[in-house]
């Protein structure tokens, strides 16, 4: 990419990438889904690979977004989600770490206890406040920690100092057994002896006692995980403006300076936000990422051709139209999950794309994880 010719918008599709699928007779899902936009595209861009997560970091804990804001977390420590998603609520942060202690629920066999999907709980504000508050006065405040609800599925706990174990996101485990995701390291003892306490002062729990009785899923279990420590900042907001919706993402804009502009209802408000003196915009889909750590493909295809329809298209047009320059179009790559722990990431194809005539011999070509050539591509391309 020119480094005079910064593009005027990037366009990250989460988890779009993935590998071939059994059920979708050996294609991945952007294979077979039915994608006329940004087959369109193709022919105006040059497909490259990306290097989406650079710090190593799960997409489902965050690292493709940590680096496309220019953070750097350690890849041998955890990744700061806790600390990004309590700057997201609006808070500063005190000394010490912060990590996700999140709701779940534990589906047990006698051959596993399954992670299942934490969107299941369906969890009530007030539901979340009295278990927090009992967990805190039981076992957490006495140790000099705090355990903060910012969100009915979204619980932080504030400790004193370094946890000692590495962990994994929750999204990352669903439909995998607990067994395998608990937390490692030097601590991981402790953590442990924690988790057992947690569960059963929550099996006792009148909540409990009301949703069995009701049945709904329990809350049998704590997810402890990302409790990285501060990731630094950089000298200048990345982005122009940011729009979507993410994990992590107001976090990540508060702490770098970036406009946060929320939902994206209508692609054509992206665009008109495009390209000025404060760089390129990005817009950020959750939707692949999100269906895929749930392991509904189906879903995850309806989600690729629903951005087809609503991003790519009035992309396609604006470009055919010079009402934009240039554009990327990343499709992320999925991450490998405790219910398909043995596969790496795949290949994450991104789309370098140009505005201006198209000649018959631009013809439109494969975009998809397969024989991507070239350089390798990285955020910091995009960075002033």
């Amino acid at each position: 990419m020119s480094k005079h010719l910064p593009p005027d918008l990037v366009l990250l599709l989460r988890g779009a990438a993935d590998h071939p699928q059994d059920l979708l007779g050996g294609r991945t899902p952007l294979q077979y889904a039915e994608l006329p936009n940004l087959r369109a595209l193709s022919r105006r861009g040059r497909l490259r690979p990306f290097d989406a997560a650079p710090s190593g970091h799960s997409v489902h804990a965050g690292g493709d977004l940590f680096g496309a804001f220019g953070l750097h977390p350690p890849s041998d420590q955890d990744p700061p989600a806790g600390l990004i998603d309590w700057y997201g609520d609006g808070r500063d942060p005190a000394e010490g770490r912060y990590l996700h202690a999140d709701p779940a629920h534990l589906a047990v066999t006698p051959e596993a206890a399954v992670v299942t999907d934490p969107d299941d709980l369906a969890l009530h504000p007030e539901e979340a406040e009295e278990l927090a508050e009992a967990l805190n006065r039981e076992l957490f405040e006495p140790e000099g920690a705090r355990l903060v609800v910012l969100a009915p599925g979204c619980w932080l706990l504030h400790l004193p100092r370094d946890p000692g174990v590495r962990s994994v996101a929750l999204e990352s485990w669903i439909g995998a057994d607990a067994r395998g995701g608990l937390p490692r390291g030097a601590e991981e003892a402790a953590w442990h002896r924690l988790a057992n306490e947690v569960q059963m002062l929550l099996a006792a729990h009148a909540v409990n006692g009301r949703r069995r009785m009701e049945g709904r899923p329990e809350v049998n279990t704590l997810w402890f995980w990302g409790a990285g420590a501060f990731p630094g900042r950089p000298e200048t907001p990345p982005w122009r403006a940011v729009w979507g919706e993410a994990p992590h993402l107001s976090g990540l804009g508060r702490l770098t300076g970036t406009g946060l502009r929320g939902p994206v209802s209508d692609f054509q408000e992206v665009l008109r936000e495009k390209g000025s003196a404060g760089g390129p915009v990005l817009a950020v889909a959750d939707r692949p990422r999100a269906a895929g750590a749930r392991g509904d493909l189906g879903a995850k295809v309806d989600a690729l051709e629903a951005l087809d329809q609503q991003w790519l298209g009035p992309l396609s047009t604006a470009l055919a139209e010079g009402v934009a320059r240039s554009a990327w179009v990343i499709l992320g790559p999925e991450a490998p999950t405790g219910a398909r722990p043995a596969e790496p990431s795949p290949p994450a194809p991104a789309l370098d794309c140009r505005a201006g005539r198209l000649w018959p011999w631009n013809r439109p070509r494969p975009v998809s994880e397969e024989k991507l050539a070239g350089q390798i591509v990285g955020w910091e391309a995009f960075f002033r």
